[in-house]
């Protein structure tokens, strides 16, 4: 038996159950993922870093069980990769747990606005597209709970937009995996009601926050204000202003490219308070649709004025606890390194219940974990992040 070997070190011409290994995508503390091929045909492989009976104290085992049972509730969505198939390599029971995807060429949120300068009308239907998946897994019982932009790819060849890594997603009597108010996540993505929480309650030790559809709907909200103010959300770290005034300036503000409208959509996501805010996903999709008809040359030029190309930065460790900040434009002073163009859609799904039960972890699997890894090929560690900006209550 080799389950001694590690996933994180796989050759090209290796093979997974098999899978060919053609090359790696991305290795982090909490997983691998590779380009496998079989028949001919291309997929990317995301494998747990640690197994079930490893004592992995962040629990990427059951994590990302976690996240096939989430995908497995939403299948067959436009928005949603097929999983082809899930095993665990080198031992039936004790492996490496491991799924195989549809691998497709794009772009994270982010870098779709740095590389192909798109105009308000192609954001407003690609949120629309996002609103439409996020609203079919709400309607399926399934929340997200770290949408952000590097959750987020855009198909290069289509413009199809893709939702990603669920490895923090909750579904309905989903176990609980954290021992915190609050689950794994990004603070710039936080809902200020969330935030709240963390405050009056974080002192308690059985105090756990209800997630709710509007704090996916604040999230995505906060995405599309990042797009429409910042020409390269990619790239440049933001400046954190602790105590900023709230709201941030409207989009339009920030930016005059952004019509009127489109920039009044973005304001009604991110209110402070949720029973002003879209009260559903269904309903941000429906605002944002309707956006499509309007006409002008404001909705068919690019939102930013294009700029020569700067190196993407790498992006950061995402697992922090929350504070209250407020949302600001992103500033434009810090560069880094170029990352790969080329992404892989990693998000999981399962056909079946009896999958899940197959590969049910041990009871030492269910303890307080951090996310899985980030499902883009850059890093298969945690999910990068934005600056924390929640906004003060």
């Amino acid at each position: 038996m080799l389950i001694g070997l590690s996933p994180a070190h796989l050759q090209p011409g290796q093979t997974v159950d098999g899978w060919r290994v053609m090359k790696p995508l991305g290795a982090g503390s909490f997983g691998a993922v590779y380009l496998v091929e079989k028949e001919g045909h291309r997929f990317a492989l995301k494998m747990a870093m640690h197994r079930a009976s490893s004592g992995d104290a962040e629990q990427t085992d059951a994590r990302l069980l976690r996240e096939m049972i989430c995908l497995s509730q939403v299948s067959g969505h436009p928005n949603v990769v097929k999983v082809h198939a899930h095993g665990r390599w080198q031992h039936p029971t004790q492996g490496w747990l491991y799924v195989v995807l549809d691998y497709v060429e794009g772009y994270t949120l982010g870098e779709w606005v740095e590389k192909t300068h798109p105009t308000a009308h192609e954001v407003a239907r690609v949120f629309g597209k996002l609103a439409g998946a996020l609203a079919h897994l709400h309607s399926r019982g399934v929340f997200h709970r770290d949408l952000k932009l590097g959750n987020i790819l855009v198909r290069a060849s289509d413009g199809e937009p893709f939702v990603l890594d669920f490895s923090v997603g909750d579904y309905t009597l989903a176990p609980e995996l954290t021992d915190t108010p609050l689950p794994p996540g990004t603070r710039r993505y936080r809902s200020p009601e969330a935030a709240r929480f963390l405050r009056e309650h974080g002192h308690e030790h059985d105090a756990r926050y209800e997630f709710k559809a509007t704090d996916d709907v604040y999230a995505l909200g906060v995405c599309l204000y990042d797009v429409l103010t910042n020409p390269q959300p990619e790239s440049e770290a933001p400046r954190t202003l602790v105590g900023a005034q709230w709201p941030p300036p409207a989009p339009h503000a920030v930016n005059s490219r952004v019509p009127d409208s489109l920039s009044a959509a973005a304001m009604h996501f991110i209110d402070r308070q949720p029973e002003k805010r879209a009260p559903t996903a269904e309903v941000m999709r429906r605002e944002l649709e309707a956006l499509l008809s309007e006409e002008g040359e404001a909705w068919a030029v690019p939102l930013h004025v294009p700029r020569p190309h700067l190196p993407l930065a790498s992006e950061a460790p995402h697992n922090d606890v929350p504070q209250e900040e407020a949302l600001v434009p992103v500033s434009k002073q810090s560069r880094g390194r170029r990352v790969a163009g080329a992404v892989a859609v990693l998000a999981l799904s399962v056909a079946s219940l009896a999958g899940y039960m197959a590969l049910r972890p041990t009871p030492n699997a269910e303890r307080p974990s951090a996310p899985l890894a980030a499902s883009t090929v850059r890093d298969a560690g945690p999910s990068a992040s934005l600056p924390p900006t929640v906004p003060p209550s």
